[in-house]
C-alpha cells in the first residue's frame, strides 16, 4: 500500500493530503488561470460580468481537485444556482444587510444538502446576492452561464489529459 492509499498520517504527523507532485500542481494552476481567463473574455465580449469571487473559487475546486463531490456538476450547478435564488428571495423579503447576507450563507448550506449538492463557494453566491443587489434574471443568467462554462472547461481539460478524471458523476 502506497503512503496516498494508507489512512495513516504522513511521516511529518500531519493529516494534511499528500502533495499531488510538481506536475498536478502546475497543470491544475494553468487550468484554473485559464478558466477564469475565458470567463473574463466572455464578461468583456458581451459586456457582462462573469468574474466573481465564488466562481474563482469554483474553478480552483474543478481544476485542483476534480473527483471531490464539491467539483461535480451537481453541486457547481446547484449549490451556485441554488444559492444564488436563496440569496435573493433572502434580499427581497429582507432587505440589505450583512445580518441578512449572512443568514441567507447559512442557510444555503442546508439548501445543498437538501439538494445532496455541496459547494462551499455556493455560501459566496449568496451574501454576494444579497450584499451587491444585482439584477435578478441577469445574475442568475449569468451565474448559471460561469457555472457551466467552468465545467466545460474541467471537462475538457479532463479529456485532453491536463486534470484527473471529471466528472466523476453527473447527476
Amino acid at each position: 500500500m502506497t503512503q496516498t492509499q494508507n489512512a495513516t498520517p504522513a511521516r511529518t504527523g500531519s493529516g494534511a493530503p499528500p502533495f499531488p507532485g510538481a506536475k498536478a500542481t502546475v497543470l491544475g494552476t494553468l487550468v484554473t488561470v485559464v478558466s477564469l481567463l475565458v470567463l473574463v473574455a466572455l464578461g468583456e465580449a458581451t459586456g457582462h460580468l462573469l468574474m466573481i469571487a465564488p466562481l474563482a473559487a469554483t474553478a480552483m475546486i474543478i481544476c485542483s481537485t476534480p473527483a471531490l463531490p464539491p467539483a461535480q456538476p451537481r453541486g457547481v450547478l446547484l449549490g451556485q444556482v441554488g444559492s444564488g435564488v436563496l440569496g435573493l428571495a433572502a434580499v427581497a423579503l429582507f432587505g440589505h444587510s450583512l445580518w441578512v447576507a449572512a443568514v441567507a450563507a447559512g442557510l444555503s448550506v442546508g439548501l445543498m444538502l437538501l439538494l445532496r449538492a455541496i459547494h462551499a463557494p455556493a455560501a459566496a453566491t449568496a451574501v454576494l446576492a444579497v450584499l451587491q443587489d444585482p439584477a435578478p434574471l441577469r445574475f442568475l443568467v449569468l451565474l448559471t452561464v460561469g457555472s457551466v462554462l467552468l465545467v466545460l472547461v474541467g471537462l475538457i481539460a479532463s479529456k485532453a489529459g491536463v486534470i484527473a478524471k471529471y466528472p466523476t458523476y453527473w447527476w
